[in-house]
């Protein structure tokens, strides 16, 4: 500071952003905001002094007292210039350091009571020895050509060692808090340091940023000589071609910059890259051009790091099956249940609390049941639900591992496994792949494909799969696998293992009545050209068709007499004869013809010897008739009905069972050793196997021997053992909705399966009455007419009448069709 200026003690202040402004220094200053504005006017309106000060942040436009430094500069204006757009531009000439003791507004300035700070020369000796290392340290940072000439000029020519700091910490690109430093530090000495520790790391980055240009030179040049020498390939192809075109050349460049795209591991990158390179140094009529031509269009084309984003929202997903199905609540409970733990993994992962690779661990889903009960179209709203790309792979009949793994490129013909190209096909790397069908994958001399699966459906593994084709490993750990089947005891235990087993069960009627009136009739409806208010179909006319015209699991044969229907009456409005129609039961026939299915319906009468059982296939539930017939002769026993060996094998015992208890149900041994027994399971045109007919054909049996009617309104399913226990069964929920529909009220069962009847629906445990049952005899108790008194000794009841056509005792009308 000259003696000759004297510092007020009251000054306007202009806040700066970004920038210092150092004592002895000219400075042009732009202001536009009002506050700086005003404290201009406000200095030229006075003694023409005005504080410089910086801001602390400098995204504040309206800074306050607290929003500045507490050290600044005071500047005498030498000159203010008002621009067109209102901006103010001033030429300053800084004077001194000043301390800031308080800041107050004064109208729409601020106002600065300060202090005028004197600098602290310090030792002669030491000065000079800072000035040197100071002036050799700016110099070599300023050999990089940063500083321009004039700077360094300007440097030389100051002798004061605390200016020339000043004028280095100015023009070097310092933050803003290092430059506020230096300008608070008032012992010269201790300003010199600490610029001095400024410029030493200035150094060190400098030398890395001279490493670093030094790498990229060196990839440049590198880069320019491929491309120089790639170029000279082409001309001297071109040359031998005749003067055709280099397309060969180009083509090879077309891939490189696909694959400059690609974010590619090294080692999948270095094989590709390999690829690419032989493509570029083959003659383009070379039969393994057209080889590798191909195979770099698959790598290309593959998704290795596009992926869609997970809509993992449980609430969403839930109202996506409900209103996609009907029904299947276990199933949907299960699904969301399987996606609330991703969503909770994901949530975790995101934390940092879980790795992004653990999120997409967990069981691989099987979908197992019978034909057309909505396995495939779960997944389908799975993918929905989750916002991901859908994949649907047929494995029925694949009896090739290449099906899997692809062919290895040596081969004719050679493609890549249905995996990959599911995964091209879909365009990301986490699609839902439903693998349909697993049950029916067969073993060849080409290998098993189920043993290729294996690797697939590992979580451990599947990351690092391997298709042969590719020759490099692709990720597939982010990949949703559902799987479905018919028959899961026809998968693999091995591939069994990695997977978890969701059951689908035949749809009860009801339910299909719901199906069709939701989803079917509308989409046949739409599909047939027919709006909704052309075509209705009463409730009894569904139902109808559901029990008299269908005989499945699913509703895939409803859906395609529904078409039928549809399509006849849409003749009928197309030729005019009508314009809407209505079909109603009655008219069924009229569109069908005759039905097509007659299901069984129980017995007209009790009846000795015969006994109703109940079985369960793929389609469904339904019940059916054990007969046994007593005859002089041998002592043989004769089966027939097309019946297994474990059905053979429940009759023996049921007979040995007979025989053991013949005293306490009064048989009378001589009579059954001279008779030859004959037990029938109609239709005898339907094979039948399984354990669960054995209560029923004992049943049969012992009533046949002992003469006790079994009650015709009473079906029974369980396995006997020849000590008389009754064991557990499977398929209890269909077997009951088939006996229902039968018309049975009775259904005899092992205690063990009491559990099973909480999946039955409610109207139907209330409608009919179920007889757990721990032994045979329990079951001849409920089974026969008068129970197991009319075994052991009491009167055995006379025969039942036969009744009249379509009625039954007590004036109740017959189920039978």
């Amino acid at each position: 500071m000259s003696d000759d200026t004297k510092i007020p003690a009251r000054v306007p202040v202009c806040p700066v952003r970004g920038s210092v402004i150092y004592p002895t220094m000219v400075q042009h200053i732009d202001a536009s905001r009002s506050i700086s504005i005003g404290a201009i006017d406000a200095a030229m309106n006075g003694e023409k002094m005005i504080l410089i000060v910086s801001q602390r942040d400098k995204d504040v436009d309206d800074p306050q007292g607290a929003d500045l430094y507490d050290f600044g500069t005071v500047c005498k204006v030498l000159r203010v210039r008002r621009n067109p757009d209102g901006t103010v531009q001033m030429l300053v000439t800084a004077v001194a350091r000043a301390e800031v003791q308080n800041y107050e507004h004064n109208g729409d300035y601020l106002e600065a009571e300060l202090t005028a700070v004197q600098v602290q020369p310090g030792d002669a000796r030491e000065m000079q020895a800072l000035s040197r290392e100071l002036r050799e340290k700016f110099e070599a940072v300023a050999q990089n050509g940063r500083v321009s000439p004039e700077v360094v000029q300007a440097a030389h020519a100051k002798e004061d060692v605390g200016e020339l700091a000043d004028h280095i910490a100015f023009h070097l690109d310092f933050k803003l808090e290092d430059k506020q430093a230096i300008l608070e530090l008032v012992d010269a000495a201790a300003r010199v340091r600490r610029l001095l520790t400024l410029l030493d790391t200035e150094q060190e980055v400098q030398a890395v940023q001279a490493k670093i240009r030094a790498q990229v030179k060196e990839e440049i040049d590198k880069n320019q000589r491929e491309y120089f020498l790639r170029e000279q390939m082409k001309v001297i192809q071109k040359e031998l071609q005749g003067g055709e075109d280099g397309e060969e050349g180009d083509e090879a460049e077309v891939f490189r910059a696909k694959l400059a795209e690609l974010d590619l591991r090294p080692e999948v990158r270095k094989e590709i890259d390999r690829e690419v390179n032989r493509l570029a140094r083959m003659h383009p009529d070379a039969a393994e051009a057209g080889v590798i031509r191909t195979y770099l269009s698959w790598v290309t084309e593959l998704p290795w790091n596009k992926r869609s984003e997970d809509q993992l929202d449980v609430q969403k997903a839930a109202e996506v099956l409900e209103k996609d199905h009907y029904g299947l609540e276990k199933v949907k409970d299960r699904v969301l249940e399987f996606l609330a733990v991703r969503q909770l993994r994901k949530n975790r992962a995101e934390r940092g609390e879980l790795k992004p690779e653990d999120v997409n661990k967990g069981s691989i889903l099987v979908f197992t049941g019978p034909p057309g009960v909505g396995k495939t179209s779960i997944a389908q709203s799975i993918a929905s639900a989750l916002g991901r790309e859908y994949v649907r792979i047929a494995l029925g009949g694949a009896r090739d591992e290449s099906d899997i793994r692809g062919h290895r490129r040596t081969y004719v013909g050679a493609m890549p496994g249905r995996l990959i190209q599911g995964l091209r096909s879909a365009g990301t790397k986490n699609p839902v792949i439903l693998l349909d069908e697993v049950d029916k994958l067969g073993a060849g001399y080409q290998g098993d494909p189920s043993a290729a699966l294996l690797e697939v459906l590992d979580p451990a593994q599947n990351q690092h799969f391997t298709d042969h084709y590719l020759g490099v490993p692709f990720d597939l750990s982010e990949v949703m696998f559902i799987a479905t089947a018919n028959y899961p005891e026809q998968i693999p235990p091995a591939l069994m293992d990695r997977m978890e087993v969701i059951e689908f069960s035949s749809y009860i009627e009801q339910e299909k009545l719901e199906i069709a009136k939701r989803y079917l009739l509308p989409r046949q409806t739409e599909a047939n050209g027919l709006k909704p208010n052309q075509i209705q179909f009463t409730d009894a006319a569904l139902e109808r068709l559901i029990t008299y015209y269908t005989r499945e699991a699913g509703v895939r044969n409803l859906e395609r007499e529904i078409g039928t229907v549809i399509r006849k009456a849409a003749r009928r409005i197309a030729t005019g004869e009508v314009k809407r129609v209505r079909i109603t039961d009655k008219e069924l026939e009229r569109y069908l013809g005759q039905a097509r299915h007659m299901p069984e319906s129980e017995g007209r009468q009790d009846m000795v010897g015969v006994s109703t059982g109940m079985f369960y296939t793929p389609v469904g539930g339904d019940i059916l008739f054990v007969e046994t017939s007593v005859m002089p002769g041998k002592g043989g026993l004769v089966l027939t009905g097309q019946l297994g060996d474990v059905m053979k094998e429940s009759a023996r015992a049921a007979l040995s069972y007979a025989k053991m208890n013949a005293d306490r149900f009064h048989i009378d041994r001589e009579k059954l050793d001279n008779s030859e027994i004959h037990i029938h399971v109609p239709a005898g045109a339907i094979p039948k196997e399984g354990p669960s007919a054995g209560g029923a054909i004992a049943t049969s049996l012992i009533s046949a021997l002992t003469g006790v009617p079994v009650r015709r309104d009473t079906a029974m399913t369980g396995e006997m053992t020849l000590t008389g226990r009754y064991l557990p069964i499977g398929g209890l929920k269909e077997k009951v909705l088939g006996a229902r529909r039968a018309g049975i009220k009775h259904v005899i069962m092992p205690k063990v399966n009491e559990a099973d009847l909480r999946d039955i629906p409610l109207h139907l445990r209330t409608s009919m009455r179920f007889h757990p049952a721990e032994t045979l005899d329990e079951v001849l108790d409920a089974a026969l007419v008068g129970g197991l008194r009319a075994l052991e000794g009491a009167e055995k009841p006379a025969p039942a009448l036969e009744e009249t056509p379509g009625k039954r005792r007590g004036g109740r009308r017959s189920a039978s069709a």
